[in-house]
């Protein structure tokens, strides 16, 4: 009996059976034309680096330039500068970096320096405000009454001014009070039996302190004068410091 062919397995009538492969995973149509593939992409070329930027450098030194200013003022006592006057003048320093940074050069990190020194300054506004009492304008009169009152700084710019501390018990008191004025005449008045040291700053003008006048030049040479009262020593002790840019200065009881 003929052999029947087995499933999967052709025959041919010239000879014994052929293997044909499968059409997968190639597909009736595998070895045609084949899919052009794309050409690879180039390498970008690498960035090439920034120049690093003298901005910040040259600001930097601007402000230790600033603050050797402001201290140079304060230590002569033109303007009674504290603490918030060292705060401003970096601000003000990082302030025209920051500017000056929007067309030439780059720092960045000046804008986290800037933010610290006005929160500082800021803080620093905020404390001298409790203890100086500044004159707005025109001639005043401080007369506080009690010592919890007094602040530790009295400033007027452009006018007269006139502080009354009679009405302070100083005993057993140690007190330290600034007096500065600008441009005019100041006059203090401390009761009759509190000790007082009185030490006077004059870059032009002249003080008289307990009777006793004296002329400054422009030498700017602090002048201490003591003064213990009628009662001799006890009564509290008061240190009174003096800064007279251009004006009189008068201490009284």
């Amino acid at each position: 009996a003929p052999a029947w062919p087995t499933a999967g397995t052709p025959t041919s009538p010239l000879g014994p059976p052929t293997y044909r492969p499968p059409f997968a995973p190639h597909g009736p149509y595998a070895g045609q034309t084949p899919v052009p593939q794309p050409p690879p992409k180039k390498p970008k070329p690498p960035k090439k680096p920034r120049e690093r930027s003298a901005l910040g450098a040259i600001t930097f030194s601007l402000i230790f330039i600033a603050l050797g200013v402001v201290c140079l003022l304060d230590m002569l006592g033109v303007f009674g500068i504290g603490a918030s006057g060292y705060f401003a003048a970096a601000l003000a320093v990082i302030g025209l970096g920051l500017l000056v940074g929007t067309w030439f050069g780059r720092a960045r990190w000046l804008i986290a320096l800037g933010l610290v020194s006005a929160a500082a300054l800021g803080v620093a506004t905020v404390a001298e405000s409790y203890d100086r009492v500044r004159g707005v304008g025109g001639s005043v009169t401080w007369a506080p009454t009690e010592h919890r009152d007094l602040a530790v700084r009295y400033e007027q710019s452009f006018a007269d001014a006139v502080l009354d501390l009679r009405a302070i018990d100083f005993d057993q008191q140690d007190t330290e009070i600034t007096v500065v004025i600008n441009f005019g005449e100041a006059t203090v008045v401390v009761p009759p039996n509190v000790d007082v040291t009185a030490t006077a700053q004059l870059t032009a003008g002249d003080a008289n302190i307990f009777g006793e006048r004296r002329s400054w030049g422009m030498d700017n040479q602090p002048r201490e004068t003591v003064d213990l009262g009628a009662d001799g020593p006890g009564g509290g002790k008061l240190r009174l410091n003096l800064h007279i840019n251009a004006g009189h200065m008068e201490v009284t009881r």
